[in-house]
């Protein structure tokens, strides 16, 4: 669970960056940056998809529905060559991370 806040520390560094870029784009190239990260020296693609659960969640809770777009599982599922079948045995470890998104939310890291 600690590579998630490792996610959500580059979901800030995005989040600190978005007057330069949009935040979409952004989201494209974090999404990619940890998907490389987690296939060759992470955990693998659970931690992966928890770190974009909770990513998901953090950005649809601050009204961000591009940079949730772009945090969608893209990158895993081209890499299943677009095999959605095996894509979903992995959706349960999405559904954590999102529960995470949620805890943290609710626990203060939102606008008020």
């Amino acid at each position: 669970m600690l590579e998630v806040l490792g996610f959500l520390l580059l979901l800030f560094l995005a989040l600190r960056w978005q007057n330069r870029l949009p935040l979409w784009a952004l989201g494209v190239w974090v999404n990619l940056i940890w998907f490389v990260y987690q296939n060759e020296l992470g955990s693998g693609w659970l931690a992966y998809l928890r770190g974009l659960g909770a990513g998901i969640f953090l950005a649809a809770g601050y009204g961000q529905p591009g940079l949730a777009w772009a945090l969608l599982p893209w990158p895993l599922l081209l890499y299943l060559r677009l095999d959605v079948r095996e894509l979903l045995l992995y959706l349960p470890a999405l559904g954590e991370g999102m529960l995470l998104g949620a805890l943290l939310y609710l626990a203060g890291f939102r606008k008020r």
